[in-house]
């Protein structure tokens, strides 16, 4: 199978790596308009292009990952769907709703496969959470907190109006988490940095999440973290409490409420591969014509709900997705 991948920063270097990994899959040409990036790709024999869409236009491919800043999602996507590619795509599919939905249109046009990088729904810590609040574990869930804090955030998420700064960047892997977790979302409501402003160099963002279930979210996205990158959950029901921390060496832990008193518990979940599962799970997908669970439907839930963060932070109300 062959691959082509659309920016080569720091997450389209990932997906390199990830999918030139995978038996049967050649990544034939990448490209970036930073020449410095380029470099290693010639070196092991792989086409450059300076430009997404001049490489999407000479190189023909079974799929096109699409891993540049936000703004250029659904313009290469869709262009590269219009090629007859299936196309991969880094979260958040684009930068509307709108947007979305005309990547979602040209898919089912060409009859292609357009799946959303979310890589938490094959992360092991958050699969595990998943599983304890769907099988009640935790009894009813009352409040979830989440933190995505970023030290060394690519320049281009400082153009908050092209791109949308950290909620789009950091808060949507949790909202689309969440979504998946403990389902229909019913009001959003954030504060930002980025409220009325076209540029933030290290953009914060906090938001209030009402669940259809009657839980409530807390969460933060930071692109102004000053030491390294984390990810934190805390997950509080009637029954328990799950929480995780990248930052600990044993970064999972369990406090449940039983009838016989408090039984604690402690892991490092061992299979800590998303991307891989993800890139599989995909190319699964489109080898044998099935439906990837990310697909580009599914994918608009999340990014309704990132795009009602944003209309909050700039608006300063609540809002309905």
């Amino acid at each position: 199978m062959k691959v082509v991948i659309c920016g080569v920063g720091q997450m389209g270097r990932v997906h390199f790596d990830t999918f030139s990994k995978i038996d049967g899959v050649q990544v034939a040409a990448v490209a970036d308009p930073v020449p410095a990036r380029l470099g290693r790709f010639s070196e092991k024999g792989v086409a450059t292009f300076p430009d997404g869409f001049q490489m999407l236009e000479k190189t023909g491919a079974d799929v096109a990952v699409i891993a540049t800043p936000t703004s250029l999602h659904a313009p290469l996507a869709i262009k590269a769907l219009e090629n007859g590619m299936n196309v991969f795509c880094e979260k958040p599919m684009a930068r509307s709703v709108d947007e979305g939905r005309a990547m979602v249109e040209a898919a089912a046009k060409a009859d292609r496969t357009l799946g959303v990088g979310y890589c938490l729904r094959y992360h092991d810590a958050y699969i595990l959470a998943r599983d304890y609040i769907r099988s009640g574990k935790l009894g009813s869930i009352g409040t979830v907190r989440t933190s995505r804090c970023a030290a060394d955030a690519p320049e281009w998420t400082a153009d908050v109006e092209a791109n949308g700064g950290a909620a789009f960047e950091l808060l949507t892997h949790d909202l689309d988490w969440l979504g998946w977790s403990l389902g229909d979302v019913e009001r959003v409501f954030a504060r930002g940095l980025a409220k009325g402003k076209k540029r933030v160099e290290r953009d914060y963002c906090l938001a209030v999440v009402r669940f259809a279930c009657g839980a409530i979210g807390h969460l933060e996205g930071s692109l102004a973290e000053g030491d390294q990158f984390y990810a934190a959950y805390e997950v509080a029901g009637d029954g328990g409490l799950l929480s995780y921390d990248t930052r600990k060496s044993t970064v999972l832990e369990a406090r449940l409420m039983r009838a016989e008193g408090l039984e604690t518990s402690s892991e490092t979940p061992q299979e800590q591969r998303p991307f891989a599962r993800q890139a599989c799970a995909y190319l699964e997908a489109v080898k044998k014509g099935g439906k990837y669970d990310l697909d580009g439907r599914a994918a608009l839930k999340s990014l309704a709900l990132t795009e009602a963060a944003y209309r909050s932070i700039q608006t300063g109300e609540p809002v309905e997705p």
